[in-house]
């Protein structure tokens, strides 16, 4: 058998009913005749709970089971993941995201006609008990979908163009040779707060990688009960916020400059939402909850109000 082109990633934990689901969604993929490829399920349970999962798997391409970490650390995970898949290209696939048919195809056809070094998809969620949240009705805090046409450049550094954001390891392919330096390129120190990701592609940006949005490339993700409260996704927004400002600083040779645009935004955001949020208070939450998660990633890039650590589900 040759070797593969293409490793895909699973970092998982103790989510085994939706890694099954994960596990069928790839086996269900189907790439161009002759393109070698393998699954490795990075497993971060200190009882390798994902083993009986992976190895009784029965798929068309390899499926491993890597053991990762005796403790919860979601960059030791990533980066096990990368040392054991054997592709030239990597993708990365959360235990809760379901590829749809042809996403894979689609980042590895991406990456190959353009030459870039990471290619982007978009998430979209499916919710437990079938509906989202009321104060959301739209599932709009829930999904990652920049709307852009194939092969549009991103740049993560960029605060204000829409490509700066939905840079993400969810639903990613990169290059291995210019995107995966080392035998640790998830800085693991983040692994319980998370944002290793986060602070990969600001830094790969900062050296001029060349990112694309690939549209074609669809995952669906499931949100569980715990995710579906407005604490939770505050928590998330603000915690997303904080890594924002702080990678930012650290990728910048300007730290001060870095600092300041990220407070000054951070302020600008309190003072627009705080009153909105005020003022709509007494209508129904989806009315004003966009203000209040606007004052959470406000206080997150001001430094406040923002747990650096596991945000719980």
């Amino acid at each position: 058998m040759p070797p593969p082109r293409l490793s895909v990633v699973v970092p998982c934990h103790d989510r085994m009913d939706l890694l099954a689901r994960t596990l069928h969604a790839l086996a269900g993929q189907r790439l161009p005749g002759g393109v070698a490829w393998e699954v490795v399920v990075a497993d971060n349970h200190p009882d390798a709970l994902a083993r009986p999962l992976v190895e009784g798997f029965a798929a068309p391409v390899p499926f491993r089971h890597i053991p990762a970490t005796p403790h919860r650390n979601i960059a030791a995970a990533r980066n096990r993941g990368v040392v054991a898949a054997r592709g030239e290209f990597v993708a990365f696939v959360d235990d809760d995201e379901a590829p749809e048919e042809g996403c894979l195809a689609a980042h590895l056809a991406a990456l190959e006609r353009t030459g870039a070094d990471a290619s982007f998809g978009p998430k979209f969620p499916v919710f437990e008990g079938g509906a989202p949240p009321d104060w959301d009705p739209e599932g709009e805090y829930f999904r990652t979908d920049l709307a852009l046409p194939a092969d549009t450049r991103l740049n993560p550094l960029h605060w204000w163009h829409a490509g700066g954001r939905g840079v993400g390891t969810g639903n990613s392919m990169l290059r291995r040779a210019t995107c995966l330096p080392g035998a640790a390129p998830f800085n693991e120190t983040l692994g319980r707060a998370g944002g290793e990701d986060t602070l990969l592609f600001f830094t790969l940006a900062k050296e001029g990688r060349h990112f694309i949005w690939t549209p074609g490339a669809r995952v669906v993700e499931v949100n569980q009960r715990g995710r579906l409260t407005p604490d939770y996704m505050r928590a998330r927004l603000a915690r997303s916020a904080r890594h924002s400002a702080l990678f930012r600083a650290a990728v910048s040779d300007r730290k001060w400059a870095a600092w300041a645009m990220a407070w000054g935004i951070g302020a600008a955001q309190v003072a627009v939402h705080a009153p909105l949020y005020l003022l709509k208070r007494r209508g129904p939450p989806s009315a004003w909850m966009r203000h209040r998660f606007g004052i959470a990633k406000g206080l997150g890039k001001l430094g406040l109000g923002a747990d650096l650590d596991f945000v719980r589900e």
